[in-house]
């Protein structure tokens, strides 16, 4: 029997539910959902409306992807307050450097399916809760990270955070998606500089066109028997 989620991001309630064996009282699992402010150097750059986890990783995401935080060794200091739901960072300035391309991914169509499976399997929470999104990073040979939130935005800048602390580079990996894929995701994946994107629900035609012109191969519909590949198809054989 899978073990309830744990007491620190759900509750348990209970509820009414009306189905084929009529009224009844049932318990029911809810997610927690939280808001915090994301301060930056002392200006409030975010309110984070979020599951109460992995809040250094949802932080050091969401710095990046707002362009704040362009690498990891420019982090000075984080601190949570959890009282007051508040986090505040420090972050040096930013001075470009050159940055190299990322080098390439492929996929054969077998290798898509194995890792959507592999994704499928560890959404515990979602078939728990019904409330939950999720993200991974892989490589053609299986999953590295694993993050949830109550938002779809959130699970990824957790995803894109851990990569950071970790030291792991975009090259040759890949981002798995539980949901549909619209230009605010996009937007986070160019930030983070993954070219392969997994998803079993629909994207958007925003997202479809920025995925083109940054070259990222954007998969939907994945499903036991298809894939849609709406850009870059070349890295799908």
């Amino acid at each position: 029997m899978k073990q309830p989620p744990d007491a620190s991001i759900s509750i348990e309630r209970a509820i009414t539910r009306i189905g084929p064996q009529g009224r009844r009282e049932v318990m029911d699992v809810l997610l927690r959902e939280e808001r915090y402010e994301l301060f930056c150097n002392g200006n409030c750059v975010a309110e984070l409306h979020c599951m109460p986890s992995l809040l250094r990783e949802l932080a050091v995401g969401r710095l990046r992807t707002l362009g704040l935080l362009h690498e990891i060794s420019a982090l000075r200091a984080l601190s949570i307050d959890e009282q007051n739901r508040v986090i505040e960072a420090s972050v040096a300035e930013f001075s470009a450097t050159a940055v190299n391309s990322p080098s390439d991914v492929r996929l054969a169509a077998a290798q898509v399916h194995a890792l959507q499976l592999a994704f499928n399997e560890r959404c515990d929470l979602f078939r728990a809760t019904g409330a939950a999104h999720s993200c991974a990073l892989a490589t053609p040979e299986g999953l590295l990270l694993f993050c949830e939130d109550i938002a779809r935005h959130n699970a990824l800048d957790k995803v894109i955070g851990a990569m950071l602390l970790q030291g792991l580079s975009p090259d040759g990996k890949i981002l798995i998606f539980s949901g549909r894929l619209a230009s605010d995701m996009l937007s986070k994946v160019v930030a983070c500089g993954v070219r392969l994107l997994i998803a079993p629900g629909a994207p958007s035609l925003t997202s479809v066109e920025m995925a083109e012109a940054h070259g990222i191969t954007l998969l939907g519909f994945v499903r036991r028997d298809n894939i849609n590949i709406y850009t870059c198809p070349q890295r799908i054989c």
